[in-house]
């Protein structure tokens, strides 16, 4: 029976974050941490929950939580930044090396894959051993000039221009609101940049048919940056939701990737 317990910690700028920690029957001082994308929550659509149970089965110990504004967490979506993520970031590492952790695998999905890029690149590399991205966006010249249907739909000039005139704008089908400071981060941010400076490895898993986020950036990425390998699940969209067998094949790589190297 899967052992999980709700938890919730605070940020270093005061916001109280809501976490899910799943434990093994192994006693170990590593834990891998499941970062969710933008709008969703730290089930990812379930799709994180059904790879905590395969991480478990697989011996590790695993702590998926919300960024500020999404979910259980505090926090307005409007208010979110990258820099906030990172700031949970870290504070979900500074909870869990006080239950004893010191070793720790990462797995960014989609937006989240800016933040933890910024994180292992600057902020806390020593504690990062492995690093896990999932169609990650880790260039933000795709929302800038957008080249997907759906960051065509969302983002590019005419969000940037909502954004001046009313504060916000709105993405998804979740309506879920985003900010002026969000937005003047991704004008500036290259989390790609910051990935490159680390030695940690790297595995970038990507479904060719992704109509969120280019599969084009984790091939360029995967070539380009150190310590880093490609898995390309075929015919997979964005998230692997379209289809157990992409969800299995992700998972799979996963599993067998923190096997090896956390």
């Amino acid at each position: 029976m899967l052992k999980e317990e709700k938890v919730y910690f605070t940020t270093s700028d005061g916001l109280t974050l809501c976490g899910i920690l799943s434990k093994s029957q192994n006693e170990t001082d590593k834990c891998i941490i499941l970062c969710h994308g933008i709008a969703v929550d730290k089930e990812e659509d379930g799709i994180f929950t059904n790879l905590v149970k395969e991480l478990v089965d697989a011996g590790f110990n695993v702590f998926r939580f919300d960024f500020r504004g999404h979910g259980e967490s505090k926090g307005k979506s409007v208010d979110m930044t990258i820099m906030g993520e990172v700031k949970d970031l870290e504070a979900a590492i500074n909870f869990l090396k006080k239950k004893g952790y010191t070793d720790f695998g990462l797995l960014g999905a989609s937006f989240a894959g800016g933040a933890v890029s910024i994180f292992s690149g600057y902020s806390q590399a020593g504690k990062v051993k492995a690093l896990v991205l999932w169609n990650a966006l880790i260039d933000y010249s795709s929302k800038i000039n957008p080249v997907t249907e759906w960051g065509r739909k969302y983002w590019g000039k005419p969000a940037f221009e909502r954004v001046e005139k009313f504060g916000f704008t709105e993405i998804g089908s979740r309506k879920f609101k985003i900010g002026k400071g969000l937005i003047d981060e991704i004008k500036r941010f290259k989390p790609w940049s910051a990935l490159a400076k680390t030695e940690i490895p790297k595995l970038f898993v990507h479904g060719d048919r992704d109509t969120y986020i280019p599969v084009e950036d984790s091939v360029k990425y995967a070539s380009e940056i150190n310590n880093s390998s490609l898995k390309i699940i075929h015919g997979a969209e964005h998230g692997f939701h379209d289809n157990p067998r992409h969800a299995e094949e992700a998972n799979r790589a996963t599993i067998a990737f923190f096997k090896k190297y956390l």
